[in-house]
């Protein structure tokens, strides 16, 4: 029930229990609040609310309780009985519970959709005047939303409500009531809108929730209301929605749901015209954009993205759209990074490059001997159309890289808007992923490393040349703990290097004899973290999510885990006490339970989690920024975070390295390629 139907209902009830005149009962409407499970309506007579007659006025003044059930009106004694001390009738202070309402409940989503009690988190004692009262209520059937609770970031109305579904806010019924009131895109091949046959169990059209969602295979859709779609198969028994179907979350609306819903007698909201869409790289504007780059940068343009259609379709398997300017910008930068490898090869002058490379679709990635090489971005949503995935997906993995380093970059004290420098922490994990590709197969027959693995940072490589501006890295031993990721990319390829216990051999090898247990112990509970981030194929799993469903911890790790979970499932806790409660800050057990802390708490929004974690220095925001990197992928982290940090294109050169060298289908099956990277990119051995 929403406020407008419980004045109604109250105005109704009030007909014929007042008087004429002065003494004629009205609603409040400044003091209707909501309550638990229904809604607050005060009134009082009209010639005291107008001053017209203040002896007639009701003290305290009576509050109508309105049930969301509808059932019946009744006097809410006891809120009427609570009133400020000394107060007078003129004062009219008794008080009102408000509800708080968790920040993620948003009743936009769809119109007249009511804020479901488990999303309000407590309820607080005003005076109606506003002022806190001090009282607090709390609510036992709350239940945190759903990006806290792990969920991705929704796309559309319908991703929202699906969220509210999720947690529990809502039930199936009120799920399916109100999603088919707001907009799907149903695809569509040759003209026809996609229907799948089930046999006995009817036949279902098939939606997508958002355009991420829609399969590459298809270019063309209807967005539409579920309702109207449905009304076009009315007579046919058994039509139901098939939703998201090729996508990680693909679920059935049955035609019995359907018919539950119909049996409720909700209303229905307005309906819409359906319209017609396509993705951005066959619309209109790209269409004219494309022309005038063609005009701009010549015919070399069509050369240059002969690949760009399948990079767009990969794109959208990895569940990322590219808007026309994504496109432009990519289009672009291809065109000038190719006119100047045609001119280095033809030793002519190489064409100037943008002042702004990042703006410009531009990163810098380095040549084997180390020459700065401006590069197009790919923005994390792709790699080679090419290459399969292995047992890790590229999103995750160079979302893993470039948060570990903004989270150095913050950790250290940059501040983006002076911006973000490589820092030494950083250029440490470069070292460290460079000695795993000199040293270890790619695709080992046996689960072993070799006795000792080549030091990283060869002095002649480009790794060591293109970070040579960075600092030390921090001496402490939590610093060994940063292992753990270059460790974990070893174990792209399905076999028997695709395993925690062989990623372990190699932290143990990479951070030496010296390693305490505190380092090994961590570095363990990492790999298993970092390995659940890079190789989720449905959606990458929060932090929190992975330490409640992982219980093989025992003994200081276990403990560990058990306080940092406590501390996170205290939602109105400091975060800021609750993160410098978890030990002192210097052992490596207390740096990696504040970066477990500071993600598991405030990883779904990357400007809190990394703010959070910079108090602890930048071995804590480095952890921290590699898991909020890992779930969310670059293009969930700021923008300007990107825009402003020096490094970027190092940091994504040697993702890019680690992801193509551990897949089967990529550097193994190059033999040409893998030559020249033996011999001069990442020489095998000592060289």
């Amino acid at each position: 029930m929403n406020e407008e139907e419980a004045v109604s209902r109250v105005e109704e009830w009030l007909a014929g229990r007042g008087s004429e005149g002065t003494g004629a009962l009205r609603v409040r409407r400044e003091y209707v609040v909501r309550a638990t499970d229904g809604w607050n309506v005060t009134y009082n007579t009209v010639g005291w609310l107008d001053g017209t007659d203040p002896g007639v006025g009701l003290f305290p003044s009576p509050v109508a309780f309105v049930p969301d059930d509808g059932g019946e009106i009744r006097l809410d004694l006891e809120l009427m009985a609570v009133s400020a001390a000394g107060g007078d009738a003129d004062d009219d202070a008794f008080t009102r519970w408000a509800e708080v309402v968790d920040p993620e409940f948003d009743p936009a989503v769809a119109p007249g959709l009511p804020v479901p009690k488990a999303a309000i988190r407590r309820w607080e004692q005003h005076t109606l005047y506003g002022e806190p009262a001090g009282a607090v209520r709390a609510n036992p059937d709350y239940r945190p939303g759903p990006r806290f609770a792990g969920r991705p970031v929704p796309e559309s109305d319908v991703e929202t409500l699906l969220g509210y579904l999720r947690v529990e806010w809502i039930t199936p019924e009120e799920f399916v009531h109100w999603m088919l009131d707001l907009d799907v895109l149903a695809p569509a091949k040759g003209g026809h809108l996609q229907v799948r046959e089930f046999g006995d169990a009817g036949a279902r059209f098939v939606v997508y929730t958002s355009e991420n969602q829609v399969l590459p295979e298809y270019d063309t859709w209807e967005r539409v209301q579920p309702r109207v779609l449905l009304k076009r198969a009315k007579g046919t028994p058994g039509v139901g929605l098939l939703v998201n179907p090729g996508r990680p979350e693909t679920f059935h609306v049955y035609p019995e749901t359907l018919s539950q819903v119909a049996d409720l007698g909700l209303e229905s909201g307005a309906q819409r015209q359906p319209s017609i869409g396509r993705p951005a790289y066959l619309g209109e504007d790209y269409a004219k954009a494309f022309e005038a780059l063609r005009e701009e940068l010549g015919e070399d343009v069509g050369a240059a993205t002969s690949n760009l259609p399948s990079l767009i379709a990969q794109a959208r398997n990895n569940g990322y759209t590219l808007s026309t300017d994504e496109l432009v910008r990519y289009v672009r930068a291809t065109t000038l990074s190719f006119k100047r490898s045609r001119a280095k090869y033809d030793r002519r002058p190489l064409p100037e490059m943008p002042e702004d490379l990042f703006a410009s679709g531009l990163v810098t990635h380095f040549d084997d001997d180390g020459e700065p090489w401006p590069k197009a971005w790919t923005g994390g949503k792709f790699f080679d159309p090419d290459l399969p995935l292995g047992s890790f997906a590229y999103p995750p993995l160079v979302g893993a890289y470039v948060g570990f380093a903004i989270g150095d970059a913050l950790g250290s004290g940059a501040a983006p808007a002076d911006g973000l420098p490589l820092g030494g922490l950083t250029r440490q994990l470069l070292f460290h992923t460079e000695s795993v590709i000199r040293g270890l197969d790619a695709t080992p027959d046996k689960a072993e490393i070799p006795a000792s693995l080549p030091a990283g940072g060869r002095p002649d490589g480009w790794v060591a040349k293109a970070t040579a501006a960075a600092g030390p890295p921090p001496a402490e031993f939590s610093a060994m703990l940063v292992t753990a990721l270059a460790a974990t990319v070893t174990g792209g390829v399905e076999g028997p290097a695709d395993s925690t216990f062989y990623a372990m051999k190699v932290v143990r090898e990479l951070v030496g004899s010296a390693a305490g247990h505190e380092v090994v112990h961590g570095a363990e509970l990492l790999v298993n973290l970092f390995r659940a981030q890079l190789a989720a194929r449905n959606r990458v799993p929060a932090v929190a999510n992975f330490l409640e469903g992982f219980d093989d911890y025992s003994g200081e790790v276990g403990e560990l885990v058990k306080t940092v979970l406590d501390l996170r499932n205290d939602i109105d806790g400091d975060d800021v006490e609750q993160f410098d409660s978890i030990g002192d800050g210097r052992t490596p057990l207390s740096v990696l339970g504040r970066a477990l802390f500071a993600a598991a708490k405030r990883g779904h929004d990357p400007e809190a989690a990394l703010a959070l974690a910079a108090r602890g220095g930048p071995v804590t925001g480095a952890l921290t920024g590699t898991m909020v990197g890992a779930r969310l992928t670059v293009p969930g982290l700021p923008r300007e975070w990107l825009a402003a940090f020096d490094g970027l294109g190092a940091v994504d050169a040697m993702a890019g390295d680690a992801f193509y060298y551990f897949n089967r289908f990529g550097l193994p099956r190059e033999p040409e390629e893998r030559r020249r990277w033996d011999a001069e990119r990442y020489p095998r051995g000592d060289q």
